[in-house]
């Protein structure tokens, strides 16, 4: 009796290499009429098992956009690539993904960016612009390799972003006609006309 327990474990291992075999001929015919390559199999691969719920995880917070509503989640939800909006700094404030008015604002003059921050919603709370004071405490090396890490995740998924750079208008008031600006590049502020637009604004906001 025992050749054939042995005969059935035999029949069986066959049957289950043959099975898998089958299998993966499929999947191999399947990437060959995609045209998936190796490198893109692999990829695709290694960002689902970051995450059971599609989530990359990235070194600082990404921030979506539904409307006139921010959510923030700590990492590239491919659910909602169509939604993301910006980055969270260190300090809580956020940056949009590009410098320019982008889909956000006809033109980046203050005036306009603070109508913009005034009109989001995050949790219920209306926005504003950030302190220069705020984006100061928290600018510096730390913040600048995180932010540089999450930009790379999000080119690695074809998402246009730019890097630690642009000039970001601050809540503070030099006078009626001039506002202050943070310059994210170098973390310095100096403050402008407020009706000037340059290529270079980032708009951003804060909440409390």
């Amino acid at each position: 009796m025992l050749w054939i327990k042995n005969l059935f474990i035999k029949l069986f291992i066959t049957l289950k290499y043959l099975i898998m075999e089958t299998r993966f001929e499929k999947l191999e015919k399947v990437l060959l009429e995609l045209n998936i390559s190796d490198k893109e199999l692999i990829s695709w691969v290694n960002n689902r098992s970051k995450s059971p719920a599609g989530l990359i995880p990235t070194e600082l917070p990404l921030v979506y956009r539904r409307g006139n509503v921010l959510t923030v989640e700590n990492g590239l939800n491919l659910n909602r690539k169509h939604e993301l909006w910006g980055i969270q700094l260190l300090s809580g404030v956020m940056v949009a993904l590009t410098c320019g008015s982008g889909n956000n604002v006809s033109d980046t003059t203050w005036g306009k960016v603070k109508k913009f921050a005034e009109k989001m919603r995050l949790n219920g709370k209306p926005g504003f612009l950030p302190s220069k004071d705020v984006l100061n405490k928290h600018w510096g090396k730390a913040e600048r390799e995180k932010f540089t890490i999450t930009i790379a995740v999000l080119k690695e998924n074809n998402i246009d972003a730019d890097s630690y750079w642009g000039c970001i208008w601050c809540s503070e008031v030099y006078d009626c006609h001039n506002a202050y600006y943070f310059i994210l590049i170098n973390g310095d502020y100096d403050w402008y006309y407020k009706n000037i637009t340059n290529y270079d604004n980032r708009v951003a906001l804060a909440f409390g």
